[in-house]
């Protein structure tokens, strides 16, 4: 990486920093504009694939608060820190729907600056209340960057794009003190206004919490103080609408039963804030708040200056490096599960494809109760020696395949009854199928069910990419399809493999003719069937029996009578190599069908029901840099930081 040195508030920051924080950002843009397409960080309707890939309503808000909110911390601490402290000190107003947060903006700069209403929801806009016209940020162009700033005046209701600011008059903060007065983040409709108040949030120097006697103990907002607090944020809790008699047993309940209960469930240190309490008014009362006669208001302001004084930003921005780090492997999660969803996919279509195989092997090529190909080996062998020996003619028609090729099949693939019709086949007459057929169709059953297993496993989670759901959609049509190229491609094969033991059959007889004597041995046995077609038995002319010619126990002693040994051990060796190709020439044809016939059809499908569920397209390569560039960026400002101090 490049590295350069630039000067910023009287320090010499490393370049490298900068391009590290922008190759962060620039990530988590990626991702936020990936997150928003799929669902992820709106509403969360019921069939949405935020559901599916998040959870519940609970969840979905967890997640896109933690998002969120880490995406604004680095924008507007970290970078605050890296780029330009800027001259403001931000005083955040913060908390539920209509507990006063505009009127303690008010008492805080002695003046009805903000806009107050008894109707939930009012403050729909961030709006900050500064002296003087600064740059809120200094040079951090990160903060804020997608809410333009406009004039206080030119906020319009409903459009949560922008933020205000109001310039005033008076003195009764310090003229670098920005004090933002933020919308409610649990008002029904407050998602929409939630990224404003969490961008606000996040570039505070000091939050002040606004609760009540009525609100105090709504979870969802004392769970933000927990988090808020977990990200390193200064908290002044502002008691108000409390009447005095109260106070004290909401601070106890809070203390005591609230927030331990709180610290237990979420595994967070609970917040100690200072606590003010503000008079409560009621109806008809004065509305001056900054008066003589409330001197809380007074306690509340020294409290924030007091409080301000003692603001660390390099302390916040390691803070909220800490936070971030925490949480990022939940926010990648999403992205992660549709990574895995595709890698499970393809690795369960790869598995298959190895069953597939090993049925049709266990089944045919190596079965002891089908007619598999070393006998049709030995039979070929006969019936190219002389065609004429007894049994051999009835036998040969019982092991061709064609004349017990039924017209159809109706295979059970998992839930599914489907029928394959073939292309060529006799009227079904309730005969069983050739044991090469049956094993294909062994296999070809089997890959499918269990592919139809995963599928449903993976869409029954409770948490699961919508992929799933989908290809589950695609399933049955995938079955059709491949139910009518199976027979085509196994009809194929069965022809290649008669064409395999026809050649293997004249290599060996090829070996056997360096000796006549072996041949006229042979020419003498005789074959019996049973009526099913397999091969009974082959008898010897001496009266050995054997179904297989080629045995050792048989073999050897035919042909010592009539080679010597090593002629005998040549042959016996070459016969064994023969059969040993033959067997993995027709295993590794059965793989390279099931590649063809699922592998393409089915990674193919992937892609289609992956783009119908909204994938959302993030690359492993993001998900492993984003989490290394921020353990880096954490380590670069320890050291500016540990640098700075020596």
């Amino acid at each position: 990486m490049l590295k350069a040195i630039f000067y910023n508030n009287d320090k010499w920051l490393d370049m490298s920093i900068q391009q590290l924080l922008a190759d962060i950002v620039e990530d988590l843009v990626v991702l936020r504009a990936a997150y928003a397409k799929g669902g992820l960080l709106g509403e969360g309707k019921a069939d949405s694939p935020a559901v599916k890939l998040l959870g519940g309503g609970e969840n979905i808000d967890g997640f896109r608060r933690d998002f969120l909110l880490i995406d604004a911390l680095l924008r507007n601490c970290v970078a605050r820190l890296v780029l330009d402290n800027g001259a403001f000190q931000h005083v955040v107003v913060f908390g539920g729907n209509n507990v006063g947060k505009s009127t303690v903006i008010n008492i805080l700069n002695k003046n009805a600056v903000a806009s107050t209403s008894p109707v939930g929801g009012h403050t729909q806009h961030a709006t900050a209340f500064t002296r003087g016209s600064s740059p809120l940020f200094g040079r951090n162009f990160y903060a804020f960057r997608d809410f333009p700033e406009v004039e206080s005046s030119a906020l319009v209701r409903d459009t949560f794009t922008v933020y205000g600011r109001c310039r005033i008059d008076g003195a009764a903060l310090p003229q670098d003190v920005a004090v933002w007065d933020t919308p409610d983040c649990d008002a029904v409709g407050a998602r929409r206004y939630l990224p404003a108040v969490i961008e606000a949030v996040a570039g505070a120097d000091l939050l002040i919490y606004v609760t009540s006697e009525e609100r105090h103990a709504v979870e969802q907002l004392a769970e933000w103080i927990f988090y808020l607090n977990d990200a390193g944020l200064p908290i002044i809790e502002c008691l108000n609408r409390t009447r005095a008699k109260n106070r004290d047993i909401v601070i106890k309940d809070q203390t005591n039963r609230l927030f331990p209960l709180l610290s237990e469930r979420l595994g967070l240190a609970a917040p100690k804030p200072e606590i003010v309490a503000l008079r409560n008014l009621e109806a008809g009362e004065e509305s001056d708040l900054w008066g003589p006669d409330h001197p809380d208001a007074d306690r509340l302001r020294e409290a924030t200056l007091r409080a301000l004084q003692q603001a660390d930003r390099r302390h916040r921005a390691r803070s909220a490096l800490d936070f971030a780090l925490r949480r990022i492997p939940r926010i990648l999660e999403p992205a992660e599960m549709e990574l895995t969803a595709e890698k499970t996919w393809a690795e369960e279509v790869s598995k298959s494809v190895e069953t597939f195989v090993r049925t049709y092997t266990l089944e045919y090529l190596t079965s002891d109760k089908a007619i598999e190909p070393f006998t049709r080996l030995n039979v070929a062998i006969l019936e190219l020696l002389d065609p004429n020996i007894p049994g051999l003619r009835e036998l040969t028609v019982g092991l061709r395949w064609l004349t017990r090729w039924p017209s159809k099949l109706v295979l059970k693939i998992g839930g599914h009854l489907l029928t394959t019709l073939l292309r060529r086949g006799q009227p079904d007459k309730g005969v069983a199928l050739a044991p090469e057929l049956k094993a294909y169709s062994d296999a070809h059953v089997g890959l499918l069910t269990e592919l139809e297993r995963v599928i449903d496993a993976e869409r029954e989670a409770p948490r699961h990419h919508p992929f799933w759901g989908s290809l589950a959609r695609e399933w049955r049509t995938q079955l059709e399809m491949l139910n009518g190229h199976f027979a085509i491609e196994v009809e194929a094969h069965m022809e290649r493999t008669d064409k395999e033991i026809k050649i293997a059959a004249k290599d060996v007889l090829q070996q056997l003719e360096k000796n006549p004597a072996v041949l006229n041995v042979l020419r003498g046995v005789r074959v019996a069937a049973n009526v099913g077609g397999a091969v009974a038995g082959i008898f010897l002319p001496d009266g050995g029996l054997t179904f297989d010619i080629f045995e050792e126990a048989v073999f050897i002693p035919v042909v010592l009578s009539s080679m010597e040994a090593a002629t005998a051990a040549a042959v016996k060796s070459y016969v064994d190599r023969r059969r040993t190709q033959l067997v993995a020439r027709l295993e590794a044809d059965a793989r390279t069908i099931a590649k063809k016939l699922y592998v393409e059809p089915l990674l193919a499908v992937a892609q289609s029901s992956m783009k119908q569920a909204g994938a959302l397209g993030i690359g492993p390569d993001l998900l492993q840099r984003l989490p290394a560039n921020l353990r880096r960026l954490q380590t670069q400002v320890a050291e500016q930081l540990l640098n700075e101090t020596t």
